[in-house]
């Protein structure tokens, strides 16, 4: 277990409810898409608001609206400096957790106001620091922070699914901050539905859990693994998108990354991410990366009479890495990948063990 204090009481002691989705004179809305099962998100830009200085590091904290949760020493108080990780509301959030819940029939069309949650998993105190920089003790608070974030937002009932991302070098972005993203939203994103429906359809027909498969004939292959620990195995897998695609899976079963994070397991998964950040940095010029946390929806959230009740058996928590994620290059919505997934395991392998 994580060893510092967490300080702070999430949304939910920290917010009074709204009535509808309006940000000052915006309308936004989730307007889905009947010929595709695709949700849209309708929101006018906002312009943001000048800073020279960065709102995330020590001693800016005022800049950043009051903190959600925070890891910090006892006697620290909330607001100001002495963090080593931080949770804040994200600037002109997506979606917000003072509104209401409120789904309309507009005609034929269905439509949800962006009710949930939008906030930013400060990292680090340091403004330069990366997951290739930070030493495991501090990747391994970022991810006990990222399971008690997930513990207190499915807490509530109308949050159905609940995204943990992290972008580097994203382009046309500025360098800024270490921070991850959480998104928690009242319907299942989309690419996470399409997962859980072939994770299940897999369990139906064989009775067995699809990543725990691959993950035996990975491992028996050899060829696209990139690195096994005691709890965890990094490989390339067999159909990537883009060249040096990882996933990093739990080698024992489990549908959520907060049930299944322990203090063993915590340290373990830190220490390959910070091997693996580390020999893609040194090994491949440092590229741009986006990281996907992968984990079962709100179990509390239940619809439909039946859902989610396979889920603990069929589904497996991972992370998805994607290098270069703008450089994927697909036909008519295929992925085209011009290096072969065994050739990217075996320079993972050789970056790796380059770092001595």
């Amino acid at each position: 277990m994580y060893a510092g204090q967490c300080r702070g009481h999430g949304y939910h002691s920290e917010h009074a409810a709204a009535k509808s989705g309006v940000a000052g004179d915006r309308v936004d809305e989730l307007r889905k898409d009947p010929t595709r099962g695709h949700w849209v998100l309708i929101r006018p830009k906002a312009k943001p608001p000048r800073q020279t200085d960065c709102a995330y590091c020590p001693g800016a904290e005022h800049l950043t609206g009051p903190e959600i949760a925070a890891y910090r020493p006892e006697g620290s108080l909330a607001n100001g400096p002495g963090w080593t990780v931080r949770v804040v509301p994200e600037p002109d959030a997506y979606f917000r957790i003072e509104w209401e819940l409120v789904r309309e029939g507009v005609g034929m069309f269905d439509m949800i106001n962006p009710r949930g949650a939008s906030e930013l998993v400060v990292e680090s105190p340091r403004h330069d620091d990366t997951l290739a920089t930070m030493e495991p003790a501090g990747i391994e608070a970022v991810l006990w922070m990222y399971r008690d974030r997930l513990l207190d937002l499915k807490r509530d009932g109308q949050i159905r699914d609940i995204l943990i991302s992290r972008h580097h070098k994203k382009p046309g972005v500025a360098n800024h901050h270490p921070y991850s993203r959480i998104t928690a939203i009242p319907i299942v994103f989309d690419e996470t539905r399409r997962e859980l429906r072939e994770a299940r359809e897999y369990y139906q027909y064989k009775r067995r859990c699809l990543y725990c498969d691959i993950l035996r004939q990975e491992i028996s292959a050899e060829e696209r693994v990139v690195r096994l620990t005691p709890a965890f195995a990094a490989v390339v897998p067999y159909a990537p998108r883009v060249p040096l695609e990882t996933w990093i899976l739990p080698r024992q079963h489990g549908c959520s990354f907060e049930e299944a994070v322990r203090a063993e397991t915590g340290g373990d998964l830190a220490r390959l991410l910070s091997q693996y950040f580390r020999a893609l940095a040194r090994g491949f010029g440092d590229p741009g990366y986006e990281m996907v946390l992968h984990t079962a929806p709100n179990l509390r959230s239940r619809i439909l009479q039946g859902d989610w009740a396979t889920i603990r058996d069929d589904y497996h928590w991972h992370i998805e890495i994607m290098p270069e994620p703008e450089h994927a290059n697909r036909v008519g919505g295929i992925f085209v990948n011009e290096t072969r997934p065994e050739v990217s395991a075996a320079a993972l392998r050789k970056a790796w063990a380059d770092q001595g």
